[in-house]
Formats: C-alpha cells, sequence, structure tokens
C-alpha cells in the first residue's frame, strides 16, 4: 500500500490479509511435506497476492472495496485464478489484472442482483 497516511479502509484490508495470510500459513505447514509439496501452486499465489497487497503503493480504491467485500480476499482471488485459465500472479502487473477480473465480477453480480423496470 502506499506510503504515508493510510485511510480507514486500507488499514481494514491490510488487517484482513495479514489474518489470512497468517492462518493460511499455519494451516499449511501443519500439513505433511508430500501435501504441502502438492500445495505448493496454491503456496506461491499466496505469497504473491500477499507481497503486492502488503507493499504496493497504488492499488486503486476500486481493488480495495473488492476486497474488502471478502472474509479472506486472497483465497477469493485464488478461486478467480482457479477459474480463469489466462491468468497469472507472478508480476504485480498481472495481480493488478486478476483484481480486475474480481471487479467486473462483482460489478456482474451486482447488476443481476438489481431489479429490472
Amino acid at each position: 500500500m502506499r506510503k504515508g497516511m493510510f485511510d480507514d479502509r486500507e488499514i481494514r484490508l491490510a488487517g484482513i490479509v495479514e489474518k489470512e495470510y497468517g492462518l493460511f500459513r499455519y494451516r499449511m505447514l501443519s500439513k505433511s511435506r508430500k501435501k504441502i509439496f502438492r500445495n505448493s501452486n496454491e503456496i506461491n499465489f499466496y505469497r504473491c497476492v500477499h507481497e503486492y497487497l502488503t507493499y504496493a503503493d497504488d492499488i486503486s480504491r476500486e481493488h480495495i472495496g473488492a476486497c474488502l467485500r471478502y472474509e479472506e480476499p486472497i483465497a477469493e482471488l485464488y478461486r478467480v485464478y482457479q477459474r480463469c485459465e489466462y491468468l497469472r500472479y507472478g508480476r504485480w502487473e498481472e495481480i493488478e489484472e486478476l483484481l480486475d477480473v474480481l471487479v467486473r465480477e462483482q460489478e456482474d453480480h451486482d447488476g443481476q442482483e438489481s431489479p429490472t423496470a
């Protein structure tokens, strides 16, 4: 997140992400070596997204808002990643694209729920 003053939403997201990542690490480390190895892609995904959400200076307000709609935003992004084969997460630009897809999904979902005239 950007340096300097943080607004309430950024602080809330940082807390949620730290808690989720810590719990994920704890759960993973309590598994057998074989299961940890099988989950290496998921582990790497969580690490990369956690790093982005923790250290990126210019996360858009739209992306922050999209993440705050979930108790476990990294898990939700992982779901999106698994569903959309073209998405990647190795670079911050790729994580931003993943967040864009999450925002579009929310917009589509919200649009379906609104009553029609």
